[in-house]
């Protein structure tokens, strides 16, 4: 993504925050993006780009669409008559959150790159996960960052954080094949929310690759701005040094005081 179109993420999520969160839980929510302000940029959603937005921006383009596509599914289920009990602040939370582990911890990315010639080359893996984390799941992270930052969530949005990854998680299994629909389906929409858009961002990639014979193509920077040397088309904005740093400055404005 170029840096327009990551600052419009940004600013969109700023919007989301503004619409969820006010007070304390709103300060504490931007102590967060204070913190992890500069990984935010650079952070994908994943280790190959065959997966899902393995690109510079990638996982804030993510969360963003998975709010985007939450709130859509709660009028979606309204429209068949279905009861949602959860607000539409308590979807934004969830959605918003429910890859926070994906940044990894304090002082560490979750990701980095990829320095294994063979699995890049072989396995098209351009980043991998970082050794130094201390291990747990993504959504066992999420919810010690969000408690560290003391982010309050009701039980309901924590359910959902914590079952974000559906039955792709034999843990969760038992909750989603025995529904109790009559409590709340948080963890429905949250978990479908975030399957469709990693849809439609797999398809969107299939779709970027599919380019006429006679495209000129240019590297994009190799570990410099955190991303690997792959083909794009000329005319496609990436993040230039002077890019970032004014991508920097504009997250400095935000946080002033």
């Amino acid at each position: 993504m170029n840096s327009k179109e990551i600052m419009f993420n940004w600013d969109k999520l700023m919007g989301y925050v503004d619409e969820c969160s006010e007070g304390v839980q709103k300060d504490n929510i931007m102590k967060l993006y204070d913190h992890f302000e500069d990984r935010i940029i650079d952070a994908p959603a994943s280790s190959k780009p065959n997966y899902h937005n393995c690109f510079v921006g990638g996982y804030l383009d993510h969360v963003v669409r998975i709010i985007d596509t939450g709130l859509a599914m709660k009028s979606n289920f309204e429209s068949l008559d279905v009861k949602v009990t959860a607000s539409d602040a308590d979807i934004i939370l969830a959605c918003m959150f429910h890859d926070l582990g994906k940044l990894g911890d304090l002082d560490d990315p979750y990701y980095i790159l990829q320095t294994d010639q063979w699995r890049r080359d072989k396995l098209n893996e351009w980043y991998t996960w970082n050794p130094d984390l201390e291990p747990m799941s993504v959504t066992d992270r999420a919810l010690w960052l969000l408690q560290h930052f003391e982010i309050k969530v009701s039980a309901e949005v924590w359910k959902a954080i914590k079952l974000s990854d559906g039955m792709f998680d034999e843990g969760n299994q038992s909750l989603y094949k025995r529904p109790d629909t009559n409590r709340n389906i948080l963890h429905y929409i949250v978990h479908f929310a975030d399957w469709m858009s990693t849809v439609a961002e797999k398809q969107h990639w299939m779709q970027g690759n599919e380019v006429e014979e006679d495209d000129e193509y240019e590297p994009l920077p190799d570990e410099k701005n955190h991303v690997d040397p792959v083909m794009v088309k000329k005319d496609k904005s990436s993040m230039s040094d002077k890019d970032i740093d004014d991508m920097k400055k504009k997250f400095d404005e935000l946080f002033k005081d």
